[in-house]
């Protein structure tokens, strides 16, 4: 269930938007040089079914993870990438795809270092001609021939992720994925948000899926569903085999998902357990999730564009978490701490907008800073509606769905003197903008 979007002031005079996805950012020392062979060579791999072998840890690419983030990371030894082509949800694909190129450090530069990226597409792109397109979209943005590795983003559209109705369902898409790992577009293939319905459905399929990706975190831990995957990858290796093997990577590993729970706080980095952990060896609680997850044989993709944060991640192997520690935190699974309520910000308003600008789909953005527009949501047809929390002085923008001149249909700007709810008709006035 997705609840609904909120978006929060951090401090009086900084805003962060958060929409319904998961990142993280890792926290350490400002002391900066590239992984050394040390820190690779404890670093955990997984062979996937493709014979590819990738380090369970990579840059995460939501959270606004642009292209100098991306080029620190190459340099500091990061060799897994992954990113998306929801620009509305935080993904900057082409600016992956610029700092790759330059750094000649793809699969097809003919580099044995090569760095692999991972890429999803949106759900409302469901469908087999749909997700035909949306390969060659990556593919045009990620500057390559061929691609590492490309995920379903979600199994379906629910409430305002999609800005239109896709063209089909999953398995429409995943015919077009198999066609393009037969024709060598693609090398790996996989679906995020899996419960063991839709994997019953998965392992019927010609080609499995290489890559599941889950929310995963220490009150969030998926054992069941995570035991049937080593269920299925132990098999694998009693036969000698690899090609059903599933690599299973988790998302919001640092917590983050528990804000679209309705908690104020994130539960994960204020844990008095993991600050005691990461007390005893002096490394911040990033660095011992990302050691205790990838012990459990998870792979971590933790968001960052701090250069500091970057290495210090990579730099999770430097102490080694005892069993009893790594039990502890095992224990934790299915037990977020009970949610301290604040007083509510007298400049938080929630407010609905309503389409009363265009018969057809409107889209929803936020005006960020800088004047960047971040989508939020879209109001479908004539009446539709979108309700959000924002705050005072939040400025939005609306433009018909699809329209890529940049044209407004309208913009509004929040003021907590009309009341803490607020409704407001979304009118054309394109033509006094």
């Amino acid at each position: 269930m997705m609840l609904p979007l909120r978006i929060l002031r951090c401090s009086p005079y900084a805003l962060l938007l958060m929409l319904v996805m998961s990142c993280g950012t890792g926290l350490g020392s400002s002391h900066l040089r590239a992984a050394d062979a040390n820190d690779v060579d404890a670093m955990p791999t997984f062979k996937l079914a493709n014979n590819i072998t990738v380090p369970i840890i990579g840059l995460g690419g939501c959270s606004g993870v642009r292209y100098n983030a991306v080029k620190s990371a190459i340099d500091l030894g990061y060799q897994f990438i992954d990113t998306a082509q929801a620009h509305s949800w935080g993904y900057h694909e082409e600016e992956v795809g610029q700092a790759m190129h330059e750094a000649k450090r793809r699969y097809q530069d003919n580099n044995d270092d090569f760095v692999f990226v991972q890429t999803k597409i949106h759900p409302q792109d469901l469908g087999y001609h749909s997700t035909k397109k949306a390969i060659q979209l990556s593919l045009d943005r990620l500057q390559v021939t061929s691609l590492d590795s490309v995920l379903i983003h979600k199994p379906r559209c629910w409430g305002d992720i999609c800005s239109h109705e896709p063209e089909g369902t999953w398995e429409d898409s995943w015919k077009a994925l198999e066609e393009a790992v037969d024709s060598g577009l693609v090398r790996s293939i996989g679906i995020c948000d899996v419960d063991n319905r839709l994997l019953d459905k998965l392992l019927s399929k010609r080609i499995v899926p290489m890559v599941i990706q889950n929310w995963f975190d220490p009150f969030h831990q998926d054992k069941a569903f995570r035991r049937r995957i080593e269920s299925i990858n132990k098999e694998q290796d009693k036969l000698g085999k690899v090609d059903k093997k599933i690599l299973y990577q988790g998302y919001s590993t640092l917590g983050n998902q528990w804000k679209y729970q309705g908690y104020e706080e994130n539960p994960v980095m204020t844990s008095i357990r993991l600050l005691a952990i990461a007390k005893k060896y002096g490394v911040s609680i990033p660095q011992v999730l990302i050691q205790w997850a990838t012990r459990r044989g998870v792979m971590v993709l933790p968001a960052s564009n701090n250069p500091s944060h970057q290495i210090s991640n990579l730099k999770s192997y430097d102490f080694t978490l005892t069993e009893k520690e790594m039990a502890s935190i095992d224990a934790l699974d299915g037990k977020p701490p009970q949610q301290l309520h604040k007083e509510r910000d007298t400049n938080e308003v929630d407010i609905q907008f309503t389409n009363h600008a265009s018969d057809g789909p409107v889209d929803v953005f936020w005006v960020d800073s800088d004047e960047s527009h971040v989508h939020v949501g879209s109001m479908q047809k004539a009446g539709a509606t979108l309700s959000l929390t924002s705050y005072h002085g939040h400025s939005f923008v609306f433009k018909k769905s699809g329209a890529d001149d940049g044209s407004l249909l309208n913009r509004h700007i929040v003021d907590k003197l009309f009341g803490s709810t607020q409704n407001h008709q979304i009118e054309d006035k394109s033509e006094e903008l």
